[in-house]
């Protein structure tokens, strides 16, 4: 089996389903689980991976739930200069790390192709908007990070934006015209959300604008995803419907933080 000098980073708090990520990793390479603020629960399925027999894994722990500054530890903590970011509610796919380590040769950001579950009502709708994503972003999960990037964007991702750091990060990188490499074919699959998951998600996007504009780092404006409607509506009425749904909660978090 070929070791891959990748290091596969994944932040946790309280999801148990952080068990069928590290599962679901079946090729040689580090996996850094960053713990922030985790539960007693979650450390110990963690920990029951140390002598895995696939990856080595680099338990790190911090206190606060503070998903940039997880990210940061992780990058930090991670012995590979090529670092992917999955989050503990998704699994990893077959093959994916050798996708990777072949757009690492040449990119420095790494977007990898994701597959939303859609096994249920709310999901199916859920995953009309998901997965048309952000073309030339690349966002997490299955987000490719070579650590030499800090030497043109000056840092890896503000701590004060909790939310939408991997975006804030890609709009620094497009600032210095850095490429973004994208994986089409599947890296990723990430589990059924519902809509209470997913409109605390876009509530929290908005707040993470706010924040970015407040320091400089973003428009002053929220920039919901208004364009996605039609396309929506095209693929499915109710997802049409969703998203405008979707894009409101976004402006509330927006100009109510």
């Amino acid at each position: 089996m070929k070791k891959y000098k990748i290091s596969v980073v994944v932040c946790v708090a309280d999801d148990k389903r952080i068990k069928n990520m590290l599962d679901s990793i079946k090729e040689k390479c580090e996996v850094v689980v960053v713990l922030n603020g985790a539960t007693e629960e979650v450390k110990k399925i963690v920990e029951a991976y140390k002598h895995s027999a696939y990856f080595a894994l680099n338990m790190v722990e911090i206190p606060e739930r503070n998903l940039s500054k997880s990210r940061n530890v992780g990058m930090k903590s991670a012995h590979y200069d090529n670092v992917i970011f999955y989050d503990s509610d998704c699994v990893m796919t077959e093959g994916a790390l050798k996708k990777y380590e072949e757009m690492f040769e040449k990119y420095m950001l790494v977007d990898g192709a994701v597959k939303f579950r859609s096994d249920t009502f709310q999901s199916k709708i859920i995953s009309v908007q998901r997965s048309m994503g952000l073309p030339g972003y690349a966002l997490c999960p299955s987000m490719g990070v070579r650590k030499d990037i800090v030497e043109k964007i000056g840092y890896y991702f503000d701590e004060d934006i909790k939310w939408i750091e991997d975006s804030e990060l890609n709009n620094r990188a497009k600032k210095e015209n850095i490429e973004v490499g994208t994986i089409e074919s599947l890296t990723c699959i990430h589990d059924n959300l519902t809509f209470k998951q997913d409109l605390k998600s876009a509530y929290r996007y908005g707040t993470g604008v706010k924040i970015a504009a407040s320091k400089g780092l973003h428009k002053k404006r929220p920039t919901a995803n208004w364009n996605l409607i039609m396309p929506c509506f095209k693929k499915k009425f109710l997802a049409g419907i969703y998203c405008i749904i979707w894009n409101i909660v976004y402006c509330f978090g927006y100009y109510f933080k």
